[in-house]
């Protein structure tokens, strides 16, 4: 299968801020990252690819076109999703991510815009993000291809013929095996 990267528009960071914004307790520890598609129609989405930076759990949100006459919904379709197993240490945090349709809680078709939302409980890191963010969609199919016939149905296979002819008398004999002799 083909994939095709879609051309999109990301938004900057809005932080989430709970508590008082000028001590470190209030420090920010959920950002919220929009992703806009201006110049593509409602399409399928197949994988969203990044790189995380120290971000410890991510969550997506998905807003789809539902029909002409009802107006588009948001639906979650990954939920709390571990990118750093132990948020106060560095495993996972500069990893590379791909997310596949099939890890989605939700049908990933008429996909109009994103929202990821990263969260990082832990006080040990000051900033954290996402970066280097792809989104990809099926490509086209590739059209069928006829093979000849000689491909599709091989022959048998047939004796090769000897390299070599023997012309005379040529004797061979196998090597005899030796013993060992220890002296002690």
């Amino acid at each position: 299968m083909s994939r095709v990267s879609v051309p999109c528009h990301v938004k900057g960071t809005v932080a989430l801020q709970v508590g008082d914004v000028r001590t470190s307790q209030g420090r920010p520890g959920v950002l919220v990252i929009d992703v806009t598609f201006p110049s593509v129609a409602p399409f399928e989405l197949q994988e969203i690819m990044f790189k995380n930076y120290y971000t410890a759990f991510l969550t997506i949100r998905v807003r789809q076109h539902t029909s002409t006459h009802t107006p588009a919904k948001w639906v979650t379709c990954l939920r709390d999703y571990c990118l750093m197993p132990d948020p106060h240490s560095e495993e996972g945090a500069q990893e590379y991510v791909s997310l596949f349709k099939h890890q989605m809680l939700c049908d990933m078709a008429q996909v109009l815009e994103l929202r990821l939302i990263l969260r990082q409980p832990s006080p040990l890191w000051l900033s954290f993000t996402v970066e280097e963010l792809q989104i990809f969609q099926q490509g086209p199919k590739s059209p069928s291809m006829t093979f000849p016939k000689w491909l599709s149905h091989p022959v048998p296979c047939e004796q090769p013929t000897p390299l070599l002819e023997s012309s005379g008398n040529v004797s061979w004999r196998a090597p005899q095996p030796r013993l060992a002799s220890l002296e002690f």
